[in-house]
């Protein structure tokens, strides 16, 4: 429960997915995307942070997370980097 309240409150992920979708999504997307992208976020948020817990409850797991953690880091750096790049370079098509 207490992780539960310390994602909900966190608002870097609340900006992650804005960032995320502000670069991905159309200027006017269909109302329908309202729906289905809370409840989406919602599965998605709850799924990964269920297999981690689960992943990383088992020692081995754990250990080899360690030794690979400056490479996830790096490579989900250069993806937010990457959607970043590209919410500049196309701001004047988006009349931003």
């Amino acid at each position: 429960m207490r992780g539960a309240v310390v994602q909900l409150s966190n608002p870097k992920a609340a900006i992650v997915y804005a960032s995320v979708f502000a670069a991905l999504l159309p200027s006017s997307p269909p109302v329908w995307l309202y729906i289905a992208l809370p409840l989406s976020i919602f599965v998605v948020e709850a799924g990964w942070y269920s297999l981690v817990s689960l992943g990383l409850s088992h020692s081995r797991i754990r250990v080899l997370y360690a030794r690979g953690k400056k490479w996830v880091d790096r490579a989900a750096s250069a993806f937010l980097a990457a959607l970043g790049l590209r919410l500049l370079l196309t701001a004047s098509d988006r009349g931003i």
